[in-house]
């Protein structure tokens, strides 16, 4: 599966004036200055200005490729997540677990604190929470979609609706992110997840693994995720 692409940029990607074709070159240092100064400084500091004098891009290239900048701030965080939190080609027990655990584990990193703030800041600007929920929620929940109603038909997942069940199985993880009401331990994954799995399994898979499963160690940034097999097939986006 391909952790970047260009039509993952932005939410506004179709909307794009008609220009010059884009440097990849070019793209890449402005979301690298985005991300960077993201994670050095916050939300607030991740200004278009700022942005531009990091990566030595113009702003008018810049608004020529993104129509703000919460677009920019949103191509940066979900290319950065497509590469911390992959998505699996195919949702069996192990694989929910192992990315379940290391979703945990980002949560409570630099990721996580910048998840939890844009969607803090989106309750007050409009264009933040639409880049939010379109470039990133949405983008990345039709990709959900698509693997829970692939794991319908081969069995290992009920029949069931696939939004409900996205939800079942990464709602928790949000809560305890965004409430802060308790930590999110690899303990509390496997321990609801031993609870979540008997409504999304089909009968005929064991539970076993639930309980036993160690965390997974994340990917480090532009290793290959994706299993041999899935490599030696088609890519999808």
């Amino acid at each position: 599966m391909s952790t970047r692409t260009p039509a993952d940029n932005s939410v506004a990607e179709s909307k794009r004036p008609r220009g010059r074709t884009r440097s990849k070159e070019a793209e890449e240092a402005v979301l690298d200055a985005a991300y960077a100064l993201l994670s050095e400084h916050g939300l607030q500091a991740t200004t278009v200005d700022a942005i531009a004098a990091r990566s030595k891009v113009s702003k008018a290239t810049i608004y020529k490729w993104w129509p703000n900048r919460a677009a920019i701030i949103m191509s940066a965080f979900r290319r950065e997540s497509l590469v911390s939190i992959p998505y699996p080609d195919r949702l069996s027990l192990d694989v929910v677990i192992d990315r379940l655990l290391n979703m945990s584990e980002q949560f409570r990193g630099p990721l996580g604190r910048m998840m939890a703030a844009l969607i803090a800041e989106g309750q007050s600007d409009p264009a933040l929470a639409e880049a939010f929920r379109e470039g990133y929620i949405r983008a990345r929940r039709e990709e959900g979609v698509r693997i829970v109603k692939s794991s319908i038909a081969d069995g290992t997942v009920r029949n069931a609706d696939p939004e409900v069940i996205l939800d079942v199985l990464y709602a928790p993880l949000y809560y305890r992110l965004l409430v802060g009401h308790q930590t999110l331990t690899p303990k509390f994954v496997r321990e609801y997840l031993d609870l979540a799995m008997h409504g999304v399994l089909s009968e005929n898979v064991k539970l076993d693994a639930v309980r036993a499963k160690k965390p997974a160690k994340p990917p480090k940034k532009g290793q290959d995720t994706k299993a041999p097999a899935a490599r030696a097939g088609t890519r999808s986006s």
